[in-house]
């Protein structure tokens, strides 16, 4: 009986033939011989929602490529190489040994390097995780399906296995270069409008808010870097991060769970958001905490499923006030949405679907904005357009759009989560991130991705036999190649 394989979801479960931890590049390349003309997925740390990893032939674990080398160029530039299966807890941990971090963090520090960039993992205000990558190393195949390595650090072929979703081979190594260790200053304050909180980026260039459900109030964590000289870690920020693991990490989505998941109650969920979570919330005010500290969560505590949509910032005003009316009838709380609304989803002839969902789902997390710059990758959903027509550092930028679910069974939610996709899509040039629910098929996102024909050319090069593709990105990636390789 084959291995069985879930995901931290728990949405994906699967058997597989053939599960590998190799621990050397030789017995990588011997797993790609033995299976040249089967299929082979890389497993990380399942923390994903897509069926990236689903694979019946053989899976391979990258646990033990968990290295981290750091060098220190003559000019004092700090290098940090590291193998693919190394977690972002870990390789935060060892970079502070030298007073360095990441170029970007992400909320969630489970994953691995490898999967982290494969799907273009980001925080907020700066560019996703797999922009800043100078190299990566990979095992795949060459023309004649000969198992090999590749280096790329620079080119297409570096653009497209800054985020590859698995289809250009196994990440060996990447390798990047670090910033020093920095303190941010944050303030917690609280919107009535959007446009308040998008007035403060200048400011503050890493925040990132959330919408509240049912209150529409805005919280925004306004973040900006501290200059070095000078600067200490606030004295209250270790009470602060006490209050928001019990707090906000547990006692927040205890709260929701069981207004949401256990008593199902639509009622308890908006006096959660109405009333009780403003009395709740602290709002520091200039308070100086280590990078890496400030800017994640132990937000894997409590298992659940999301979806995030990134829309490009032109749009972000138009598709949160779309977002808010959507959510406010499948809540129930309106007989239908605006005029406004209807009239740009009768054209897309998606009026009638809004109409029948209407009190089918109460919505019950704070929606989550992170402003991601554009990413020189070619399948990033940050990803920017392709030269001369570059857009200069800072403009060009995409919003994250987070949806996030606690109540099972999740139809409801996917229902929410498939029309908003669908009709975001449509209306706001809006991508999907690969690695959360995607309920979306290749015609639908093909558009979107202009160098999406560059990237399966590359993916071809080094994958001639389908080796690393399986049905999930055989459907987002290559519907129209199917059939184009041998298996």
């Amino acid at each position: 009986m084959g291995k069985i394989i879930t995901n931290f979801g728990g949405n994906i479960q699967f058997t597989l033939a053939h599960f590998y931890a190799p621990t050397s590049e030789d017995e990588v390349l011997a797993i790609l011989e033995r299976h040249a003309h089967g299929k082979i997925r890389v497993v990380a740390s399942r923390h994903a929602w897509s069926p990236a990893i689903v694979c019946d032939d053989a899976l391979v674990d990258m646990r033990y490529f968990d290295s981290v080398k750091i060098e220190r160029d003559a000019d004092g530039t700090v290098w940090a190489t590291v193998g693919g299966g190394c977690g972002i807890k870990h390789l935060l941990q060892q970079l502070q040994k030298e007073n360095v971090t990441m170029p970007s963090v992400g909320l969630i520090t489970e994953q691995t390097i490898a999967g982290a960039i494969s799907t273009a993992t980001h925080g907020s205000g700066r560019h996703s995780l797999s922009h800043y990558m100078a190299e990566i190393r990979v095992a795949a195949y060459d023309a004649e399906g000969r198992a090999r390595i590749y280096v790329w650090s620079d080119g297409p072929q570096l653009q497209a296995a800054r985020c590859a979703l698995g289809c250009m081979g196994i990440i060996l190594s990447v390798k990047f270069r670090c910033l020093p260790q920095y303190l941010l200053l944050e303030s917690v304050r609280r919107y009535a409008t959007l446009d308040e909180v998008l007035a403060q980026e200048a400011e503050h260039p890493l925040q990132q808010f959330f919408l509240i459900p049912h209150s529409w109030d805005i919280y925004a964590q306004q973040r900006r870097v501290l200059p070095p000289e000078g600067a200490s870690r606030s004295w209250h920020a270790t009470l602060y991060r006490i209050y928001w693991f019990l707090f906000i990490d547990i006692g927040l989505h205890l709260s929701i769970k069981l207004c949401a998941a256990w008593l199902r109650s639509r009622r308890l969920v908006h006096f959660l958001f109405r009333r009780f979570l403003p009395w709740t919330i602290w709002k520091p005010r200039n308070l100086a905490e280590r990078s890496d500290v400030a800017l994640t969560m132990e937000h894997e505590l409590f298992r659940h499923l999301e979806i995030e949509i990134f829309v490009p910032a032109r749009h972000v005003r138009a598709a949160t006030t779309f977002v808010r009316a959507v959510v406010e009838v499948f809540d129930g709380a309106v007989a239908a949405p605006a005029d406004a609304i209807a009239a740009i989803l009768e054209p897309i002839g998606m009026k009638d679907d809004l109409l029948q969902k209407r009190g089918t789902f109460t919505h019950h997390y704070p929606i989550t904005f992170r402003r991601v710059l554009p990413d020189d990758a070619l399948i990033a959903m940050s990803s920017g357009p392709s030269p001369p027509t570059s857009p200069p550092v800072g403009e060009g930028s995409w919003y994250a759009i987070s949806f996030i679910t606690y109540v099972e069974p999740r139809d409801a939610f996917y229902a929410l989560a498939s029309f908003l996709a669908r009709s975001m899509t449509k209306l706001y040039e809006a991508r999907l991130h690969w690695g959360k629910y995607f309920p979306l098929v290749n015609a639908e996102i093909e558009g979107a991705y202009p160098r999406l024909a560059e990237f399966r050319a590359i993916c071809e090069r080094v994958d001639p036999h389908g080796v690393f593709r399986n049905e999930f990105v055989e459907r987002v990636l290559f519907d129209e190649c199917v059939g184009r390789y041998v298996t």
